[in-house]
């Protein structure tokens, strides 16, 4: 029901478009856009049939000119006679156009083989409308001169629809090259995320090999003692079940990172590309929230980063958290990147409430959280920075400061040595 309607809409879309005309060769016979926007919507409806297509435009294009022409006051029976030739030409292109594609093309529709057929659709139709005729005025149209008029209009049809054809195309292409880029860069945001929280996971696992081995040591030292079998036997469990929870945790890493992370972190990403996806990352956040917050980014060089993830994490946390802290209250965050001798520098400031003094030194330990929530008593894991300091010490051996006023201003500067990038690139990139 649903081809029906969508038929049937097009055939009035056709057949409006026919009068837009002019005549050419003998009184009645037209040069009409019809069939050129008939042409492009068997193309880009491939749901459709084209015959079906085809016949309902000749069924409606007639009828929809024979009321125009009855309009503007020709006489209702030889008006129908002009018309009648019009479905003979719609018919014709319908049949020529299903037995070229079954018989002769022998390949489905696509932009290089289609302007060959509806040429030659175009041409044998407007040749049997043109016999229609003849047959109608008793008299012959078709001549030499008429054929090659018919072959010159038929290419210009031709060509004229090769063109929209090409240029939706090209549009359409666009539009899905914009839509997978914003799939990919989502994509890529959520593989960080994802990255990110492995990173932790495995930081656990380690600690959970330390309190099997701690736990191990005491059930030795216990057995020293002569300590109470009880004891001994809840140390030797809690030692075990650590060491079992910690293989189900590395399993469970190495399985995530074989299936989701393998495929995706490969290569390098430019630095500028790094910032402009979390710019935009952070955007949709601050408007999900409903930060009134405004985000200023000032990149002034450009590299390539091979452990993009690990970066993109460093700038996510070091933003988001801005961003959080500022929250409805309003204020700016400012995101720069600029070279200085040797070292490339990743600043991120804030003027939101800052940070208190006696907690500059701890921000970066494991658990520091300035998001405490007043009504439920949630503390937030606090564990943005402490992955922040880590991947900017052990992976980009760089370092990180922290400077704030309270109630003024936070800052953010990272140092990372350009050696740290130049196993990952051959030349800055120009930017």
């Amino acid at each position: 029901m649903v081809k029906i309607k969508k038929t049937i809409y097009i055939a009035i879309f056709v057949s409006l478009a026919s009068q837009i005309r002019f005549n050419f060769i003998t009184d009645g016979f037209i040069i009409a856009m019809s069939v050129a926007v008939m042409a492009i919507f068997i193309y880009c409806y491939e749901d459709l049939s084209p015959r079906y297509v085809a016949f309902c435009s000749g069924i409606f294009s007639p009828l929809i000119r024979l009321l125009f022409m009855v309009l503007e006051g020709g006489q209702p029976g030889l008006t129908a006679i002009l018309v009648i030739p019009d479905m003979a030409f719609f018919f014709t292109y319908g049949i020529f156009y299903t037995l070229v594609y079954k018989y002769i093309i022998r390949a489905p529709k696509d932009i290089r083989n289609f302007p060959y057929v509806i040429f030659l659709c175009d041409f044998l139709s407007n040749i049997a409308e043109l016999f229609t005729r003849s047959l109608i005025q008793g008299y012959l149209v078709i001549a030499a001169h008429t054929v090659i008029s018919l072959v010159i209009v038929a290419f210009c049809r031709t060509v004229l629809i090769q063109v929209i054809l090409l240029a939706l195309e090209t549009y359409s292409n666009l539009l899905i090259k914009e839509e997978h880029d914003k799939e990919y860069r989502k994509l890529i945001v959520q593989a960080s995320i994802f990255e990110s929280e492995l990173h932790v996971m495995e930081k656990n696992a380690a600690e959970i090999e330390d309190i099997m081995r701690q736990a191990f040591a005491l059930y030795k030292s216990m057995e020293g003692i002569n300590a109470p079998k009880e004891l001994k036997d809840c140390s030797l469990d809690i030692s075990k079940n650590a060491h079992e929870i910690k293989g189900d945790y590395l399993n469970i890493i190495n399985v995530l990172k074989d299936t989701f992370l393998d495929d995706i972190d490969e290569g390098r990403l430019a630095m500028k590309d790094i910032i402009s996806i979390e710019k935009a990352n952070l955007q949709s956040t601050i408007k999900n929230r409903g930060y009134h917050v405004e985000l200023i980014t000032r990149v002034k060089a450009n590299f390539y980063v091979r452990q993009y993830f690990k970066m993109m994490s460093i700038i996510r946390n070091l933003t988001l958290n801005s961003a959080e802290a500022i929250g409805q209250t309003g204020g700016k965050i400012a995101l720069s990147l600029r070279e200085d001798g040797e070292n490339y520098v990743l600043e991120v400031k804030d003027n939101g409430p800052g940070i208190d003094r006696d907690d500059l030194e701890t921000v970066f330990f494991d658990g520091y959280s300035t998001k405490f929530n007043l009504e439920t008593g949630n503390v937030q894991r606090g564990l943005g920075l402490t992955l922040v300091k880590d991947y900017v010490e052990n992976i980009f051996h760089g370092t990180i400061e922290v400077h704030s006023e309270k109630g003024r201003r936070t800052e953010f500067v990272i140092t990372i040595p350009k050696t740290s990038f130049e196993e990952e690139t051959d030349e800055v990139l120009h930017h």
